[in-house]
């Protein structure tokens, strides 16, 4: 019987490792645990990546756009704060000019009566180099100065007044006094009646506005200047621009203005640079522009965008990190579980499952242990 039993098992027994020898080769710990751990890491991966990414994107995104808005503004204020001096330095002039038509000297036309009240207005206000009255025809009729009576009916000041019959005339030319680029400002000069009588311009240099726009700097490429209603230069950096009244039709933001007279800000190329640029006109015409390179405007904007890079990129690794070691803490019991199972199946029941923790794997591992025992009893109550 015994013999027989022996007999039955033998086969029984080459069958079962048989099939054991078939069921390792076919799914062997290695490759489970790898395709385990991999599915368990993109599942954790996915997890925490998605949403940090999302999160990082539309933080640095936002950022950008305000860093990039405070750039902008700061420039825009900047052209309004210069455009406004310009402004307040013009309409002094004509307010002082205004104030003298009034008087009944000005009015009367008559030289002696006018010289001293043109000679007073120079010494109060001595950037008017030249203050003088013109009759109808354009000629001097009294001058503050010494030199001798002149011709200015050619001059667009003048025609503006006399011909065109305009409250306020203006033109920025080359002084033919001092051979300097100056400002020139022209108001009716009227009887009781109203009517017109000639016109009294006062002729000024425009160094200290100038200077004032010229002057302006931001950071190291950042820079001001201003053209007329005619885009010719009245103030630049470029000294030479300035004293030849450069025309800068062609500047892209003097172009910009002078096709709707609208501000603009605008993103250009220079010399081979890239130039951010803001313009803005006044009431006569003029236009007050501040350009800087994009790079350093942009600057501080991408330096936070490096740093914030930096910080989701070291937060994508730390939960890189951390998925792949909970993900491999996860799968080590498993795996162990997986070869005591191989093993049990191949007839090694004597290396006992230990448990750890309450949880299900822990559950599950009793469970193994317990099936370790049954078949390790089983099989010596057979060999019995």
């Amino acid at each position: 019987m015994s013999q027989a039993m022996s007999n039955q098992e033998v086969p029984s027994g080459a069958s079962r490792g048989s099939d054991a020898t078939v069921e390792h080769s076919a799914m062997k710990p290695g490759r489970k645990q790898r395709g385990l751990l991999a599915k368990t890491s993109i599942t954790l991966l996915l997890i925490g990546l998605v949403p940090l990414i999302a999160f990082g994107v539309v933080t640095l995104n936002q950022q950008r756009t305000e860093l990039r808005r405070s750039a902008e503004q700061s420039m825009k204020n900047n052209t309004e704060a210069i455009s406004a001096l310009v402004d307040e330095w013009f309409d002094k002039n004509v307010r002082v000019l205004r104030a003298a038509v009034r008087q009944p000297q000005i009015a009367g036309m008559q030289q002696d009566a006018q010289k001293p009240v043109l000679v007073a207005i120079k010494q109060a206000f001595p950037w008017m180099y030249l203050v003088q009255t013109m009759g109808l025809d354009g000629k001097n009729v009294a001058r503050s100065d010494d030199l001798p009576l002149a011709n200015y009916a050619d001059r667009q000041f003048v025609r503006d007044i006399v011909t065109s019959g305009k409250d306020l005339g203006w033109e920025t030319v080359i002084s033919r006094s001092n051979g300097k680029p100056s400002l020139v400002i022209s108001v009716p000069i009227r009887g009781a009646s109203g009517q017109l009588l000639g016109a009294l311009t006062a002729s000024m240099t425009i160094e200290d506005t100038s200077r004032a726009v010229a002057t302006w700097k931001s950071g190291d490429t950042g820079f001001a200047f201003l053209v007329d209603e005619k885009s010719k230069v009245l103030a630049h950096p470029r000294a030479d621009y300035v004293q030849t009244q450069k025309v800068l039709a062609q500047h892209p933001l003097v172009a910009a203005y002078q096709a709707d007279h609208k501000a603009h800000l605008l993103e250009f190329a220079e010399n081979d640079k890239g130039m951010l640029g803001y313009v803005e006109g006044n009431k006569n015409g003029w236009a007050v522009m501040l350009q800087q390179e994009a790079s350093e405007v942009l600057g501080p904007l991408r330096a936070t965008l490096a740093v914030g890079i930096g910080l989701l990129v070291a937060a994508m690794v730390l939960v890189i990190v951390i998925a792949v070691s909970f993900s491999r803490a996860l799968i080590r019991p498993i795996v162990a579980m997986t070869a005591a199972a191989d093993r049990m199946s191949l007839g090694e029941l004597n290396v006992q499952i230990v448990a750890r923790g309450n949880d299900e794997l822990a559950l599950l591992a009793r469970s193994l242990e317990r099936l370790r025992k049954s078949m390790r009893a089983a099989i010596s109550r057979l060999s019995r």
